[in-house]
Order: C-alpha cells, then sequence, then structure tokens
C-alpha cells in the first residue's frame, strides 16, 4: 500500500473540529506554523524556529530489521492524507472559489 500523506506546508490552512485539539492553544482553522508552535509551547521549547521543527536535531535511530543503530537528523512536520472518496476535479473546483 503506498503512503498517500503529503508533507503540509507552514503557511498552508487546517481546519479541524472544535474538540479535536483541545489541549492546544489554536483556533479550528490555523495556518500549519501555529500549530507547530503551540506543540512547542506545550512540551516547553522556547524557541519560535527550533530546529526539532526545522532542520531537525541530532540523533540515533534503530529501524526494525535494522542491525546497528544510524546517525543522523530528526524532525516533527505536519502531513495530510486527502480522503479516498474526493475526486481531483472537486479539488480544483474548490480552489476557484
Amino acid at each position: 500500500m503506498e503512503n498517500e500523506f503529503q508533507r503540509l506546508h507552514h503557511h498552508e490552512v487546517v481546519s479541524v473540529n472544535s474538540e479535536t485539539l483541545e489541549s492546544f492553544e489554536v483556533a479550528t482553522t490555523f495556518k500549519v506554523i501555529q500549530l507547530l508552535q503551540a506543540i512547542k509551547e506545550l512540551v516547553g521549547l522556547e524557541s519560535p524556529e527550533s530546529s526539532l521543527f526545522d532542520t531537525g536535531i541530532e540523533c540515533e535511530v534503530l529501524r526494525f530489521r535494522a542491525n546497528s543503530w544510524r546517525k543522523g537528523k530528526v524532525r516533527l512536520t505536519l502531513e495530510f492524507c486527502p480522503d479516498k472518496d474526493e475526486s481531483p476535479l472537486e479539488d480544483f473546483n474548490e480552489g476557484n472559489n
């Protein structure tokens, strides 16, 4: 099965049900960057441009079926997966309203 999640850019807009993000201080419609900043505040990160959300932080990862740890970076992003029942034509029409 193909992974259909797409990374959202910081200034794209998301709208969620009001109960979905009760513990975050964000409106029901927000830019991606606003949610990432709310997460930073919730976990106690002070810099609004924390490398955890931008360039990544140094780490080591042990992946399933790997023989050893691998050094690299990890970062947090927000991704979107469209519902299967929507057609590409609907996406086009919504963008023209």
